[in-house]
């Protein structure tokens, strides 16, 4: 047997020129086109294959949309009469800095992502490339967009800091709202964490996974890191309803925040969601938020935005 790229005239082991071509020999594509179905037992009937088979969606790159996609869609209806998935998501490719594609056969622009979870971890990693993405475009993989992520998590990790050491005094339990006792900010954060969280279902049952933890990125690091937080620092100074009231929207808009990002950042958000009050035992398996519209308030917002936007003006002035 010999493998060459070009028709071969002899056999360069023993120089015969009587020479036949295997006839069972296909490129690599047609056997990756029996992977939804190959994998799970087929051809017998296997309850995997039942239960698996057609799946929801296939998230792949737009370079392999012909060699893969199109000829899974072929072999599926040929050998199981139905198409292997409903979707499919097409995302660009992960390029070097100068906008290189990454490639085996170019090492030059490759980088090791352990490299990077060793230096970084794993969740700034996922939260540097998901940001990045934008259906269908490519994406330049820099290392100052991981530094600027590393500064992300890092505000996380204070801002939780922040909340748990003024926890000492709280109660277990189910946490007790008092909608009479709100402040201007809180009732500002809490109706902006509804809107965030409505925008959540839509976006991510869109596919528009970046855009969604952008949307998540600047409520966590402007409005409750930068803004919230620093409002809610005198009542928890003070005694009684006002620091009670205080705490209980920082749990409660917290751990809502980390229930949010655990799908991009799953470690440190979990890692902060056992450390607040909480039911259940892991983030993993708990509940997706759903918005409560009692809570969504248009005029404190509008009057938060007054007052941040000539707080700013102020800054300005004096800079």
């Amino acid at each position: 047997e010999i493998a060459a790229r070009e028709e071969p005239k002899v056999c360069t082991k023993c120089g015969h020129a009587n020479l036949e071509q295997d006839p069972d020999v296909l490129d690599t594509w047609f056997s990756s086109a029996l992977w939804p179905f190959s994998t799970m037992g087929w051809p017998d009937e296997t309850p995997e294959l039942k239960h698996f088979y057609p799946t929801a969606v296939l998230v792949t790159a737009r370079d392999i949309i012909f060699f893969w996609v199109a000829r899974m869609v072929f072999m599926g209806l040929e050998f199981m009469a139905e198409k292997p998935f409903h979707e499919v998501l097409i995302h660009g490719l992960v390029l070097d800095q100068y906008g290189k594609k990454m490639s085996k056969s170019r090492p030059e622009t490759n980088i090791d992502p352990l490299d990077v979870i060793e230096k970084y971890g794993a969740d700034t990693l996922r939260f540097t490339l998901a940001t990045g993405t934008t259906l269908g475009q490519d994406q330049r993989f820099q290392m100052e967009k991981i530094d600027g992520v590393r500064n992300f998590s890092n505000k996380i990790w204070n801002a939780a800091r922040f909340v748990l050491m003024n926890l000492e005094d709280y109660p277990k339990g189910e946490e007790e709202l008092d909608l009479s006792t709100l402040s201007l900010a809180d009732r500002y954060i809490l109706s902006r964490l509804q809107r965030l969280t409505a925008e959540a279902e839509g976006m991510i049952k869109r596919y528009d996974l970046g855009g969604f933890a952008n949307q998540l990125y600047d409520v966590i690091w402007s409005e409750f890191c930068d803004w919230y937080i620093e409002m809610a620092k005198p009542a928890l100074r003070l005694e009684g309803a006002a620091r009670r009231t205080t705490q209980t929207v920082l749990v409660i808009v917290l751990r809502q925040l980390m229930t949010l990002l655990h799908p991009y950042m799953p470690f440190i958000t979990e890692e902060i969601w056992q450390a607040l009050p909480h039911r259940g035992e892991t983030l993993m398996l708990a509940a997706w938020p759903l918005p409560d519209a009692q809570l969504v308030n248009e005029k404190a917002e509008a009057e938060m935005g007054l007052i941040m936007n000539l707080t700013r003006a102020i800054r300005n002035i004096r800079a």
